[in-house]
């Protein structure tokens, strides 16, 4: 987002109210389950009325959308920072993962796997697919960095190995909950441990 400078523009107004929207949005999403919240009690949570709200979003499920979005963005920033580290592909793959694992576990993040996939209409499939192909892309270019440098199996298929080792990750977004006497980094631990068990050299 820009920063803002001096008199901030229209614009920039406009995308300021629309991210503390989509913001509030994801934690009460998050928090209480969007099945739970309306649009009604988000409004009066940032104290604006309903029709105000239907100038950034033109329902509830696109309010989702842009939910999912942010999320989205929110998960490739922390993969692609922890993926930069030093260390052979391998150290950098179990810290890419253990990122995601950890973002994905934030309360206000618990809306994309519990939510936003059985309510995806035909028209967000496209932008839902992009978010999720980038993410697979920068995990396989990292499998293929690990087969060249001999830190992961040289017989592995990258393409394969992405889609298992993250259907596998995916999976704790749906079955976790706090409270339940781990914290995300340690569960991010563990599972990242199990998940790339089989394909280190």
């Amino acid at each position: 987002m820009t920063e803002l400078t001096g008199f901030p523009t229209r614009k920039q107004l406009r995308d300021l109210k629309r991210r503390e929207i989509v913001r509030c949005a994801t934690v009460k999403f998050g928090t209480e389950g969007y099945e739970h919240v309306t649009l009604e009690a988000i409004a009066a949570e940032l104290g604006v009325t309903k029709a105000a709200l239907y100038n950034y979003c033109s329902s509830k499920n696109d309010l989702l959308m842009q939910c999912y979005e942010m999320g989205m963005d929110r998960l490739v920033d922390a993969v692609k920072t922890a993926l930069g580290r030093d260390g052979n592909a391998a150290a950098r793959l179990d810290a890419g993962l253990q990122a995601y694992i950890v973002t994905m576990l934030r309360p206000d993040m618990q809306y994309l796997w519990s939510y936003t996939r059985p309510m995806v209409t035909s028209g967000d499939k496209r932008s839902v697919q992009t978010s999720r192909d980038k993410l697979d892309m920068m995990f396989r270019e990292m499998l293929d960095a690990g087969i060249a440098d001999g830190s992961l199996r040289a017989d592995l298929d990258p393409k394969l190995a992405s889609l298992i080792i993250l259907g596998a990750v995916n999976w704790v977004g749906i079955w976790f909950r706090e409270g339940g006497g781990q914290s995300p980094a340690a569960i991010a631990a563990e599972v990242t441990r199990e998940a790339l068990l089989g394909y280190l050299s």
